[in-house]
Formats: C-alpha cells, structure tokens, sequence
C-alpha cells in the first residue's frame, strides 16, 4: 500500500525542528544520538513523513536548547494532532483536504484572502455553496454536495469562537457582480458579507475594476498567521489541488502581496456601501 502523503501539520512540525535543530548547530546525526535513533528517522520527521511522540519531541527539544514553554506546549500540541480524530475525518473521502484547512483556520491567528471570483469559503452562504458544489469543478451530486455543505458550514464555525482569527478578506469587485445560484442566491449573499463586516466576523475589502491593472490578477490566495511564529502558509487553489508555500521566502513575497492589494483596495466603509448596493440590485 503506498504511503499517504504527510500532512500539512507534519510538514509544519518538521520544518520547525529542521530549523531548530540547524539553530543549535547540529547536524542529523547528531540529533539521531541524542534521540536514540537511526539519521533516517531524523530524516523522516523533518520531512513529515514520520510522526514523533511527544516525549521524543520533548528529547529533541532539550537537546537543541529549546527552552521557551510556549515553543515546546505548541509544537508538542502540533504532534499530538496528528494522532487525533475530528470533524474533519467524516468528510475526508469527499474532501481529502479539509483536514489541512480545519486544521489551519483553528491555529491561525490571522487569515487574510484575496478572491478574484468566488467569494471566500469563510463567508459563503448554504444556498451559495450548493450553486458551487453543484455546477462548479466538482459538480457533485445531490448526496455529496450536501456533505461540502455541511462541512463547510461547519469550517465557519471557528468565526464564532472566542479566540477567532482575524479574518481580512480582499475581494475583487467581480465577485460581488456574479450571480452565482442566481440573483435571489447572491443577494441573500451580499446581505451575509454585510452582515459579517458590520458585526466585524470579518474586515472586507473590494478591489473595484477601476484599480485597473494590479499584483493580484495572477489568482487567489490565503495567507495563514500561524502560532508558533514565522511558521505562516499560503495556500493556492486549482483545479490540479491545493499549494502550500511554507517557505519564509514564499510567505514574505505574498505578505508584501497582500498589504499592496489591501493598500489599492476601497476602504472598509466605501467597500461595505458598494456590497449593500449591489445586494438591493437594480
């Protein structure tokens, strides 16, 4: 049977221990003695391919120095969740990605979109979904576009929570002017984006068509503000799957994407005027 591909969270704890141990100056094999076990192993978990226990982890940690509670409870926690069943696992055959993402939007801290067409899955409607499960990539059936509804539905629930994420969504102007379902289906869906701004679940933007030509037009994106710092993943969506850029050359060249996008965007109140306008319809 071949091996399932790491997860975005094994892949998130291997690369930090990677860079903490190259921090402390040691080398593979160095890490595989104080651990007790062959380089290969080391190898595996700084790859994600293998999981680590936490007190193997706690081993390495102590050997590199680690010393920050905070740095060790996170990363302890990260390798704990992979062995743990959620929400997620029931819809894992209809959407093998929605680990990754549940995953994400619970650790972060901010999450900032950019949207060229749809609206973001965050702040999308039950009747806005099923128009996109139904007669989109997927065109799922009416069994299994009810299960995306219903575990995107559930995805939005982490708005809600106490320790929410701060969630910043750049939209282009066409995806307030495409009728997605229809026109009663996207009213209802303009109405939800104003209702979310004004009760502040989240900070929207538009980005109007007279912007004209800008970094954005090259296709959406999320940036995800991860804990423990500097371990931020974008994530691209197309047709062939997800892509996660992790690396700290990738993540710093959206950042800057993304505060230039948000920068030639309308304001939040001009952008809420222009939402509220377009959901009366003519």
């Amino acid at each position: 049977m071949p091996q399932k591909p790491p997860t975005i969270r094994q892949k998130r704890l291997g690369a930090e221990l990677r860079k903490l141990r190259e921090s402390a100056g040691m080398s593979g094999e160095d890490a595989a003695e104080a651990l007790e076990c062959g380089q290969a192993k080391i190898s595996r978990i700084e790859t994600g391919t293998n999981g680590i226990r936490p007190f193997e982890l706690r081993g390495l940690l102590s050997a590199y120095g680690v010393t920050d509670p905070k740095l060790i409870d996170s990363l302890v926690d990260m390798a704990k969740e992979g062995r743990r069943q959620g929400w997620w696992n029931h819809y894992g055959n209809t959407l093998p990605g929605i680990a990754d993402l549940a995953h994400l939007e619970a650790k972060a801290v901010t999450v900032q979109v950019w949207q060229t067409v749809l609206v973001p899955g965050l702040l999308q409607t039950a009747d806005y979904m099923r128009a996109l499960f139904r007669g989109g990539r997927h065109d799922y059936d009416e069994t299994e576009a009810e299960r995306c509804v219903e575990a995107r539905t559930t995805r939005q629930a982490v708005l809600g929570k106490p320790d929410a994420p701060e969630l910043t969504a750049l939209v282009y102007e066409a995806v307030l002017r495409a009728e997605v379902g229809g026109r009663e289906v996207m009213r209802a869906q303009l109405r939800h984006l104003a209702d979310l701004a004004e009760d502040g679940r989240a900070r929207i933007r538009v980005m109007p068509f007279s912007a004209g030509v800008h970094g954005g037009l090259d296709g959406p994106f999320v940036l995800y503000g991860l804990l423990p710092s500097g371990m931020d993943v974008v994530i691209m969506d197309s047709l062939a799957g997800a892509a996660y850029l992790e690396k700290d050359e990738d993540v710093q060249r959206y950042r800057t994407l993304f505060a230039t996008l948000r920068d030639a965007a309308l304001a939040p109140d001009p952008s809420l005027e222009m939402i509220k306008k377009l959901a009366v319809g003519p």
